[in-house]
């Protein structure tokens, strides 16, 4: 694997796509040698890689938080941000702790946090990757959630979620245990927008973005689709007029 020092000399698109890309696949093949996986994962992983593959503005992305700090390679892993204490998990586990697939949408996760400290203007300090059980989260300067970023790593999918929680809670929202394994997805994010009372709701994947502001009731909330999700500099200018 490429160490450090070589990541942050990393600065075109095609270069950091084709190490990302490589650095995911040669993890796969190395925990395949450790017998710690499914028949032929290294395999799986390239093909998964290859009818999904990073985005142009991923991989921007992973360069602009490389050569910040915002992403940080040591040794054989990545870490994301200052608050999480474990590592960035590229693959899916099992409950025999077996790896059996890649987790695609980490990539567009780190992705997702870098741009918003890098394109849309949030302080380091007020943007949190994974954070009360949130794939990404932006903090107003109250303390109180501003944007929930929530990453998938297929468009359908994504856009499942995102129909769920526009029209499906407007009533009502059963309570959960945020750490219980097998819950609805869409109940469980519902569950994380109701507790958490963001401003807006922001999807992500490979190939799209959805931004909602979200409305709330005494009973629950719905989503209003709106055409860009707000930036840093816009409240800044509108501060500073």
């Amino acid at each position: 694997m490429i160490g450090a020092g070589a990541a942050r000399k990393l600065d075109s698109t095609p270069m950091i796509h084709d190490w990302l890309k490589q650095t995911v696949c040669k993890s796969a093949y190395q925990l395949e040698a450790s017998r710690k996986t499914i028949f032929q994962f290294g395999m799986s992983v390239a093909q998964a890689l290859a009818k999904n593959p990073i985005q142009k503005w991923e991989a921007d992305a992973w360069a602009r938080g490389l050569k910040i700090g915002l992403i940080r390679l040591e040794s054989y892993f990545f870490r994301v941000g200052s608050g999480k204490r474990s590592p960035l998990s590229f693959f899916v586990r099992n409950d025999r702790d077996v790896y059996v697939g890649l987790r695609r949408e980490s990539i567009t996760q780190a992705a997702t946090y870098v741009s918003l400290v890098t394109d849309y203007g949030y302080s380091r300090s007020q943007t949190r990757f994974e954070s009360q059980w949130m794939d990404v989260v932006v903090y107003g300067e109250d303390g109180k959630v501003l944007i929930y970023a929530e990453n998938k790593a297929h468009q359908k999918t994504l856009e499942k979620l995102c129909s769920r929680l526009s029209a499906e809670f407007l009533n009502n929202i059963p309570a959960v245990d945020p750490e219980a394994r097998g819950i609805d997805d869409a109940l469980m994010k519902a569950h994380h927008i109701w507790r958490n009372r963001p401003q807006f709701f922001w999807g992500v994947c490979p190939t799209d973005r959805q931004v909602y502001e979200v409305l709330y009731s005494r009973t629950g909330f719905s989503l209003a689709e709106l055409d860009a999700l707000p930036s840093a500099f816009a409240k800044e200018c509108a501060s500073v007029g």
